[in-house]
């Protein structure tokens, strides 16, 4: 059943196609050869089916297999791979595909049948300028024109056939020897098939086109070529494209003169009527200097004259050639200095340099110059990257020699010109640019900004720095401000009640009748711890805002200090101030106050001494306070803080730290100890300018 269902569907989609395979027919072969040539790129890739019939009218044993046939209306390039190459006038029966080729339709994947020979087609006329067009490809064609040179290429001669500005190479049969003597500067007419010699396959352009010859009888002569201008004087540059009765396009010029400029196969010539392009054969030139003797044709290009396809040989003479000057605007529009070597003179205002489009590994260098007749610019290519002009700065005077380049419209008007210099050596300096040129100014301008800001940079730096003292200053004054308050503060609550408590405890001590020596002796402990109590915090007061410093300067205050302790203890006290005290901030004093009274108390209490001093050596930039005994001194252990026994040390230590000073305990001599604060004084930490910022 289920055998049977699957026929059905089989059965059903063939009937259903059935119709389709009907009509899908491939359509019918292509019989003639316009009929391939008309075909669209897009329309040649189908691969249509080819079925022509016609001769072979040119092969060659370079083409490995390939062929051109031409039929009653077309010839047609087919892509055989098969060896042996037929041969022209071979009749042949070809079937194959359409391809669209790299430049124009073919015949692709061949299969041919020779089923005969026949003549070869007749020749259609056209033009050298018509074939350079590229529409007569592969079509038998007949044209005319003058044989400006002749080569040979792996054994094969190639003619250079000129028809006015356009040309094309004859590629002569491969076991022919022609008289090159007879054709060279002679009129042909000949017979063939064009190819591209060269292509952009890319944009399937043609770019320069070759005719192939079957036979030597595709070459007939018109007119003889005229005779050897080797026999005769060489004529002056000046005459050449002047009237003459025996001018025509075929005639050769002999010129000698001096080369002044050489390029890849253009080089220029100089004699002593003037100068001129000559473009050789071959890409092999003299140099510069060579005095030669060059034969070839001359054309007129844009209204200009130039010598080509020329053949050089050197004299063995050296010369050299006087520039020339620049006249006249008329001079340069009549053309009179175009192919001359040319000098001129005037101020550099702009260098260009960029990469040689037609020689990527070389670099070409323009130098605009202001001269007398107006801005002119000279250019010249070198390999890059050898050394550029930069000893010719903007702005200097320079004179440039080189070339003079006329350029014209396609009516010969004159555009404009430019020089062609051979190389740098042809620039001389004449006078540096001014130490005031805009390029000069400009950099003399950058590096200021970046001074400016630089300055700027450090400016704002400085003011975060100042701002943040400032800050720090502001800070440190309302510490001070708010230990005074607090002192002032215990001062007249706390320390008044303890005065007050001692005097009740003195009046309890007196009216205790005799006998009571227990409740006395209390009151007495009472008494004491009061006392004590009263005495602490009196010197927390001192510690946290001295009055000395209020009623008092620095100086003084300190001196105050000291021969207060002195006093205490029965010692003699001696200072001694060298200089005057510059303006310091209040934390300032108040720590070195703190420093020395600890100094004279540690002297009071320990050093056992007779005699304590103070000197101060006082500068607007350092303060050098020194606290000396002649005790029984320090040892070395002891001079350095210890966290574990008192705050003396330590605590002068960690003001002095506080305040960026420098503190020195140093054994006496030749007894007792001497403790040194050092302090170099910085500008921003004093008030005035404090107060300014």
């Amino acid at each position: 059943m289920e055998k049977q269902k699957s026929f059905s569907a089989l059965s059903y989609l063939a009937l259903l196609f059935f119709p389709l395979a009907i009509f899908a027919t491939p359509p019918p072969p292509i019989t003639q050869a316009q009929q391939i040539l008309s075909l669209k790129e897009e329309e040649a890739q189908q691969h249509l089916p080819i079925q022509i019939q016609g001769v072979v009218t040119a092969a060659d044993p370079s083409w490995n297999g390939q062929f051109f046939i031409q039929d009653s209306s077309a010839g047609v390039f087919v892509d055989s791979r098969v060896q042996p190459i037929p041969t022209p006038g071979t009749l042949l029966r070809v079937t194959g595909v359409t391809e669209p080729g790299a430049f124009a339709p073919i015949v692709g994947r061949p299969l041919w049948k020779a089923v005969g020979s026949s003549s070869l087609p007749p020749a259609k006329s056209v033009s050298i300028e018509q074939l350079v067009t590229g529409s007569e490809d592969g079509q038998r064609v007949q044209v005319q024109g003058w044989v400006h040179s002749a080569r040979k290429e792996a054994g094969q001669w190639i003619l250079a056939l000129v028809e006015g500005s356009s040309r094309v190479d004859l590629m002569l049969p491969r076991n022919f020897e022609p008289p090159i003597s007879k054709f060279l500067g002679a009129k042909i007419s000949t017979a063939g098939v064009p190819t591209p010699k060269r292509m952009n396959y890319n944009l399937r352009r043609l770019v320069s086109v070759q005719l192939w010859l079957s036979s030597s009888d595709d070459l007939r002569l018109i007119q003889p070529a005229s005779p050897d201008p080797r026999s005769s004087p060489p004529t002056p540059i000046r005459s050449i494209t002047q009237y003459s009765i025996d001018n025509s396009p075929g005639r050769r010029f002999l010129i000698q003169g001096i080369v002044t400029f050489h390029s890849g196969d253009t080089l220029y010539l100089s004699d002593a009527t003037g100068g001129l392009e000559v473009r050789l054969a071959e890409e092999i030139a003299p140099k510069i200097g060579d005095e030669i003797e060059v034969v070839g044709f001359p054309i007129v290009e844009r209204g200009l004259p130039i010598l080509v396809d020329a053949i050089f040989s050197p004299t063995g003479n050296q010369g050299k050639v006087v520039p020339k000057s620049i006249q006249s605007v008329q001079q340069l529009r009549d053309g009179y200095l175009h192919g001359d070597l040319t000098r001129i003179e005037g101020q550099l205002v702009n260098i260009l340099e960029k990469p040689s489009v037609l020689k990527p590994s070389f670099t070409t260098l323009t130098l605009a110059v202001k001269t007398s007749e107006g801005v002119v610019t000279a250019e010249f290519t070198q390999i890059y990257p050898e050394k550029r002009a930069d000893r010719f700065e903007i702005g200097s005077q320079i004179a440039v020699k080189g070339i003079c380049y006329t350029q014209t419209d396609h009516e010969g008007s004159f555009q404009g010109f430019f020089l062609l210099v051979p190389s740098l050596a042809d620039i001389t300096l004449l006078r540096p640019a001014s130490p005031f040129t805009a390029r000069r100014l400009a950099l003399a301008l950058a590096v200021a900004l970046l001074v400016l800001l630089a300055v700027s940079l450090w400016g704002r730096h400085l003011l975060t720095k100042n701002l943040g003292l400032q800050g720090d200053i502001r800070e440190r004054n309302a510490v001070l401000n708010e230990r005074a308050r607090l002192a002032a503060d215990l001062h007249d609550t706390l320390e008044q009640s303890l005065v007050g408590l001692s005097l009740q405890c003195k009046t309890a001590l007196a009216l205790i009748p005799p006998g009571g020596e227990r409740a006395k002796h209390h009151l007495e402990v009472a008494k004491e711890g009061i006392t004590q109590t009263h005495a602490e915090l009196r010197r927390s007061i001192w510690d946290l805002t001295p009055q000395a410093l209020e009623s008092f300067d620095l100086i003084e205050a300190m001196t105050r200090v000291l021969k207060q302790s002195a006093d205490s203890a029965g010692l003699d006290f001696q200072a001694n101030v060298q200089g005057d005290l510059p303006p310091l901030e209040a934390f300032l004093k108040q720590n070195l106050l703190r420093i020395v009274q600890e100094a004279g108390t540690n002297a009071v209490k320990h050093a056992s001494a007779s005699q304590l001093g103070l000197q101060m050596i006082l500068s607007p930039e350092k303060i050098i306070l020194s606290v000396t005994d002649d005790g029984v001194g320090m040892s070395e252990a002891a001079r350095q803080p210890d966290p574990h026994h008192g705050f003396g040390i330590r605590g002068m230590q960690e003001r002095a730290k506080r305040i960026g000073a420098v503190l020195q305990i140093e054994k006496g001599v030749p007894r007792g100890t001497i403790v040194r604060i050092t302090l170099a004084i910085s500008p921003v930490l004093s008030p005035e300018i404090s107060s300014n910022s």
